[in-house]
């Protein structure tokens, strides 16, 4: 399921990322690679501020949308 459907609060890890190269390539830079965990710690107006490591990212719906989560414990 896409990110953008996670509520605030869950965490989630990363299946796949998609997109354009140059998109899949710049989530990864930020973190957002297949198997990390990451945590929706905010929602407002469709944008998301997203834990990733030790960081926190703030991306867009549209953006949301190319990142396909699982459950953590579905692996």
């Amino acid at each position: 399921m896409p990110l953008a459907m996670i509520g605030e609060g869950e965490k989630v890890r990363v299946r796949e990322i998609r997109g354009a190269d140059a998109a899949r390539k710049h989530l990864g830079s930020l973190g957002f690679i297949a198997g990390a965990l990451v945590a929706v710690v905010h929602i407002s107006d469709g944008n998301m501020i997203i834990g990733v490591g030790d960081s926190r990212i703030a991306i867009n719906r549209e953006t949301a949308v190319r990142i396909i989560v699982e459950p953590v414990d579905a692996r």
